[in-house]
C-alpha cells in the first residue's frame, strides 16, 4: 500500500491536483475482529491455503519482549493495531469520508485512536500550503507534514528525502548494534559477516525501495553508507587506497544501485501479474480522471525511473510486460540483466579511475576574455564569464 500511496501523490502532483490524507489508527482492531471468521472469509475469497496458513501462524499467540538497558523483559501478548489511509482531493470531501468511516467503525465495535490519527495535506504545485482541519466527533485531528505509514515516511511534498534519511538512520542503528558482537568478532569469517550484513542491514536500508523515485544524490548517499559499512566489516582503512570496486569484489556483494534495480524490476513484474482489480495495478497503469499537465517536462516520475532501468538493463521498454507475464522467465531475465548492469557499472568505474590516474593528454585551457582566468572546461568558462560581466557592470 506504500506503493499505491506514493503513486497517488505523484499523479496528483503531475496533474495539478491537491491531495488530503487521513491516516487512521484503530485501537485494538485485531482483538475486536473475530479471527476465525476472518480466516473463513479469506478462504472463501480464494486465498491460497499455504499463504492462509502462514497468516494464521503469524497472528496466533503473538508474544514480544522489551529490552530496557540491555535486560530482556518477560514475554507478553501483542495486541496489534490497524492503519488505514483515507484520501480525497478537497478538505470537505475528506471530512465527509472520515466521518462516514468513524460512524461505520463504531457500528462494528471498532474505536479510532484520536491521538494517533493524523491528517496530511499535499497542495497542488502552485498552491500554498494550508493546514487541514479535519475532526471526528467534534475533536480536531492533528495536522502533519510527514507521517510514518507502514514503516515508510510519507511527506507532504511527495519527495523521498526524509525517507532516505530515515532508512539511513535505521540501517546505521542496526549496524551499530552488531559492531562488537559481529563486525569486530575475530572468530567469525568475513563471508559470515557479509551474509549477516546483507540479511540485517541491507534489508533495513532498502525497505520499500521498489517504490522510490531516486535521483543521483540519493544513490550517492546510499552507496556511501554501503561502502562505509563494508570497509568496517573488512577492516579496510581509507589510507589503504582500496577502490570501491575492489571492496565490493572482496565482500562478494553488488552495489546498492544494482540491488534497487533488481528490486524494482521484480516488483513491477509482480504488479503486472496481479488481477485487474488490485489497487497497485490500477494506479500504475491509469491516471486521474481530472486535472491537467503543465507545459514542460514534469518532475521525475516512477515510470521515468522504470524506463531508464529497463534501458540500462537492455530490456525492451515496450515489450517488457509480455515477458513479465511468465514469472520464472521474468526472474531469469532480471538475474541476467542485473548481472550485466553491474558488470557494465564496474567497467565504467574502472575506466573512469584509469583516466583520472593516467591522463593521456593535457586538457585544453579556456581563458576568460575579461580577467584572463584559466578554466579547465568550456562550460565552466561560460558560467565564469557571465559572473565576471556582472561583477564589472557589463551587460550579460
Amino acid at each position: 500500500m506504500v506503493f499505491v500511496l506514493r503513486q497517488l501523490q505523484e499523479k496528483c502532483r503531475e496533474q495539478n491536483k491537491g491531495l488530503y490524507i487521513t491516516f487512521v489508527d484503530l485501537t485494538k482492531a485485531f482483538d475486536t475482529v473475530s479471527r476465525t471468521g476472518l480466516w473463513r472469509i479469506l478462504e472463501r475469497l480464494g486465498c491460497p491455503p499455504k499463504f492462509l496458513q502462514m497468516l494464521i501462524q503469524l497472528h496466533q499467540n503473538q508474544q514480544g519482549h522489551v529490552r530496557p538497558n540491555g535486560d530482556v523483559s518477560e514475554p507478553f501478548h501483542i495486541s496489534n493495531g490497524y492503519d488505514a489511509a483515507l484520501v480525497a482531493h478537497t478538505e470537505q470531501a475528506l471530512q465527509r469520508i472520515t466521518s462516514c468511516f468513524a460512524e461505520t467503525s463504531s457500528l462494528f465495535g471498532l474505536k479510532i485512536s484520536l491521538k494517533k490519527t493524523e491528517v496530511l495535506h499535499q497542495p497542488a504545485p502552485h498552491d500554498m500550503y494550508i493546514q487541514p482541519r479535519i475532526s471526528i466527533n467534534n475533536t480536531g485531528l492533528k495536522a502533519t507534514q510527514q507521517f510514518t505509514y507502514l514503516g515508510s515516511i510519507i511527506s507532504y511534498d511527495a519527495k523521498i528525502d526524509k525517507e532516505i534519511d530515515n532508512r539511513l538512520s535505521k540501517a546505521s542503528s542496526s549496524f551499530g548494534r552488531l559492531y562488537k558482537r559481529v563486525w569486530k568478532n575475530k572468530n567469525l569469517r568475513a563471508t559470515t559477516k557479509t551474509r549477516v550484513y546483507r540479511a540485517v542491514v541491507v534489508t533495513t536500508l532498502l525497505y520499500g525501495s521498489e517504490s522510490w523515485v531516486l535521483y543521483r544524490s540519493h544513490t550517492r548517499l546510499l552507496e556511501r553508507f554501503h561502502q562505509r559499512c563494508l570497509r568496517t566489516i573488512l577492516d579496510v582503512h581509507w589510507t589503504d587506497y582500496v577502490s570501491n570496486v575492489a571492496i565490493l569484489e572482496q565482500a562478494g556483494l553488488p552495489s546498492i544501485e544494482a540491488m534497487i534495480v533488481k528490486s524494482r524490476l521484480r516488483w513491477v513484474g509482480h504488479v503486472h501479474r496481479m488481477d485487474d482489480h488490485r489497487l497497485p495495478k490500477i494506479i500504475m497503469y491509469t491516471e486521474l480522471s481530472s486535472g491537467y499537465r503543465e507545459r514542460g517536462a514534469p518532475r521525475k516520475r516512477y515510470k521515468d525511473s522504470l524506463k531508464r532501468t529497463l534501458s540500462a538493463c537492455d530490456i525492451d521498454v515496450q515489450g517488457w510486460s509480455d515477458l513479465a507475464t511468465d514469472r520464472s522467465a521474468w526472474r531469469c531475465r532480471i538475474q541476467e540483466a542485473t548481472t550485466k548492469f553491474e558488470e557494465e557499472r564496474i567497467t565504467a568505474a574502472n575506466d573512469k579511475r584509469l583516466r583520472r590516474d593516467n591522463p593521456t593528454q593535457t586538457p585544453t585551457p579556456h581563458p576568460c576574455r575579461h580577467c584572463s582566468r584559466i578554466c579547465r572546461a568550456r562550460i565552466g568558462l561560460i558560467s565564469h564569464e557571465r559572473a565576471c560581466r556582472q561583477r564589472h557592470g557589463q551587460p550579460p
